[in-house]
Order: C-alpha cells, then structure tokens, then sequence
C-alpha cells in the first residue's frame, strides 16, 4: 500500500522537488561562522578581563558593559545554533509547515536577543570611546557620544518591542493561519541593517579625527588609528547583512534566507566585541623594549624620551584621588575615573569640571645589566 509524501510549507518552484530525507542545509555554513566568531570573541574578552583586573587593576561600568555584550554573543550564537537545530536554513519546500513554524519561532526569539545584544555591544564602544578620549565632559567629541547612545538605546528598544509585539495575537507570527493583523517584518528588518550600517560606519569614524589632532608624527597616527579602527569590518557586515535583508524581503523561502542574517549579525557583533577589546592589550602585548615609551592617556599623547637605551623600565602611576591605584608595566598610565572629574564643595554641590587631578606619580627605573 502506498503511503502519502509529507505536504511542503512551501510548493517547490519549477525544476525543484522536495526532499524530506536528506535536504540541503546552511548548518555546515552556520557551524563555521560560530566556530569562528565565538571563540575570536572569547579570546580577546577574556585578554581584556585580564588586562583590566590583574594589570590596570581597574572595573567600571563599561567593563559591565563589554561582560554582557559577551554573554550576548555566546547567546546569539546559541540561539542561532538552535534556530538551525529546529529547520532552520532548509528550504521550506523540504520541511513540513509545522517544522517551517517551529524554525520562524526560534529566528523571531534570535533576532530579538540580535538587536539586545548589538546595541550593547555599540554602548561598549562609545563608553571605551568617551573613557579615552573625552576627558573633559560636555565637549563636542563628548556630546556627541552621549547623543549616539541616546540613539541607540531608543532605536533598538523600540524595535525589540516592534518584534516581540509584531502580529496580534503573538502566535500568528509562527502560524499565518490563526486569524489576526501583522506589521511588514520585511521593512523593519530593512530599516535595522540600513541603521546598523550607518552607525557602524560612524563609531568606526568617530576615533580618527580625535586622533588626528594629536601631536605625533604621521606614522604614529596611522598606527593609532589602526588600533583603534581595529572594528573596521563591523560596518562591512552589516552592510553585507544588509544586502542579505534586502534581498531576503522578497524571498518566499523565509526558512533558507533568515539564518544567512545571523550570521552576519554574528559576525558584526563579535568585531564590535574586537574593537573594545582590542585596544586594552597595549600592556599584555607590550614586551620589554629600548628607548622611548609613548601612550595615549585620556586623548592626549605622552612621550617619554628620559629612558636611555639598554634600559628596561618598569613604571608606577598611581592617581591617589580617592584611592585609586592602578600598575602598569614600561607606560605611564593614568586611569580617567567619573570620579575625578568634578569638584565638590564642602555643601556636596558639583562645581564645574577640573579635569584629571594627579596628586602622587612615582617612576621606578631598573637597568638591566649587560
């Protein structure tokens, strides 16, 4: 007796046929990326931590910031995983329409953890960004960074209220069946990416013209720059994501096309996660070297050419202001605290900023014997 085939979500298209027992999937492609992208962001977070605990000695609220946009990554990439594990990233004329309702289940809760957790990892920046080079407050660099986090911070909360809330009843979303109203999911996830690749490319700028003003030599310039663009391919994905969007919107093959949006979204969020951690390895990459020593302190640039050659210098800067110490080896570096930027009277009124008060800083010098 013959027995029916499983009915498609999804007629295939001239020249397709279904296949149910072994159709072709992005999972390989989706195992790559996420053996990729997690543990290069594991990596250089983990430096960072170290960097910060055991070297700076330091822990503020950006710190926070960088530890939760790491757990997000590691969750994205979870979630992904799971998304691919439930049908995702198989035609769906290759899967059942319950299976094509339990894949859309599992992309819907994927893309909302993606936008929690790329606008954290963008906050992690601009807070990087204003530590290092906005010393003074309410400047126009500080102004400026203040406002994008503004942006951010009401764009992708309103747009993680827009995909939870998406179709009323929420259970449409998964099964068109059920009776009920939806927005155009295609045009929100199209104005995402476009928002994303335009303030990628704009934190990706933001460092440079500080930078520039700096007084070193072009080289030197460059090299910062380099390091502090270190992110430079966030805005390449997100622009490739959004291509994949724009491309996706009128794709009936929602189960094929959607996972291709995590992974860019993956991809994007782990070099947001390089591009905070990155520049706090200057002490753990930094060797034992001849001559001069510089660093850029709180956006200004220090050189030290009181270091003779064949000498290995070990320098002690502590800002005793409110008991803050912090170590650093061959660098003299200062620690920009929220603290230490206002005065206080004796009423407890906050006066006007004062800038970085530095009222103890110690050299230690060894030399290294021939």
């Amino acid at each position: 007796m013959a027995t029916s085939s499983p009915t498609p979500a999804l007629p295939p298209p001239p020249g397709e046929t279904s296949n149910f027992s072994n159709p072709p999937s992005l999972i390989g492609a989706n195992i790559i990326a996420m053996g990729v992208a997690v543990p290069l962001a594991t990596i250089f977070f983990l430096l960072r931590v170290y960097v910060r605990i055991w070297i700076k000695r330091t822990w503020i609220v950006e710190d926070w910031i960088a530890l939760t946009a790491w757990i997000g990554i590691v969750t994205l990439s979870a979630m992904g995983a799971v998304t691919m594990a439930h049908n995702g990233g198989k035609h769906e004329w290759d899967i059942t329409a319950t299976q094509a309702q339990e894949a859309t289940y599992w992309f819907n809760a994927t893309t909302i953890n993606y936008g929690i957790t790329l606008c954290i990892t963008k906050l992690a920046v601009l807070c990087y960004y204003r530590r290092v080079f906005s010393p003074v407050r309410k400047s126009p660099f500080d102004i400026a960074i203040v406002f994008l986090i503004v942006v951010l911070i009401l764009f992708y909360t309103s747009t993680t209220i827009v995909k939870i809330s998406e179709c009323v009843p929420r259970a449409k979303i998964f099964d068109p069946s059920i009776p009920g109203t939806c927005i155009n999911t295609s045009m929100l996830l199209n104005a995402s990416g476009l928002f994303n690749t335009i303030t990628d490319a704009i934190i990706l700028l933001l460092p440079i013209k500080v930078v520039w003003n700096m007084k070193m030599t072009l080289k030197k310039k460059m090299t910062v720059v380099l390091v502090f663009t270190f992110g430079l391919c966030a805005p390449v994905f997100s622009l490739i994501g959004f291509i994949v969007r724009l491309r996706s919107s009128s794709n009936p093959d929602k189960t094929w096309a959607q996972p291709s949006i995590i992974m860019w979204g993956l991809a994007e969020a782990t070099t947001g996660m390089l591009c905070v951690s990155f520049p706090e390895l200057g002490p753990f990459l930094k060797r034992k070297r001849n001559g001069p020593s510089a660093s850029i302190v709180n956006g200004q640039y220090r050189h030290d050419d009181r270091v003779p050659r064949r000498q290995a210098s070990y320098n002690l800067s502590r800002n005793v202001s409110h008991g803050i110490r912090k170590q650093v080896e061959n660098d003299t570096y200062i620690e920009l605290d929220e603290r230490s930027l206002y005065h206080h009277n004796t009423a407890g009124q906050q006066q006007r900023p004062a800038g970085i008060v530095i009222t103890q800083e110690v050299r230690i010098d060894s030399w290294s014997r021939l």
